[in-house]
């Protein structure tokens, strides 16, 4: 007897941008104070970070850490949108994060 799935296969959509892996401590600063975090891959779009913390979804922090191939660190806002456990799905504003992040992710200095 020959077993098939039931469920239809869905696609994934493509990323908007390419994710890069990165290992860094980082700081999110949030309305009731700062939190240490790690830093586990950065985007044009946004970061995944890993801190033990409950950070509410929707809401606006945030978010300081050294780019690769920097010597300055860059501070970012952004919107909590995804929490699986202590994994945060970090989306940075379009007014400031969009252009700042791109220029991390180069490693150009990026001024505060």
């Amino acid at each position: 007897m020959i077993l098939k799935p039931k469920f239809k296969r869905t696609t994934r959509r493509p990323r908007r941008s390419m994710r890069h892996w990165l290992n860094t401590s980082v700081q999110v600063f949030t309305g009731s104070g700062r939190i240490d975090a790690l830093g586990i891959n950065l985007s044009d779009g946004g970061m995944c970070l890993f801190t033990i913390a409950n950070l509410d979804l929707g809401s606006e922090i945030q978010i300081e850490f050294l780019p690769p191939r920097s010597e300055e660190r860059v501070r970012v806002a952004g919107t909590v949108r995804h929490r699986a456990l202590y994994l945060y799905g970090i989306e940075f504003l379009h007014d400031t994060g969009q252009h700042r992040s791109d220029r991390a992710i180069s490693g150009e200095r990026v001024p505060s």
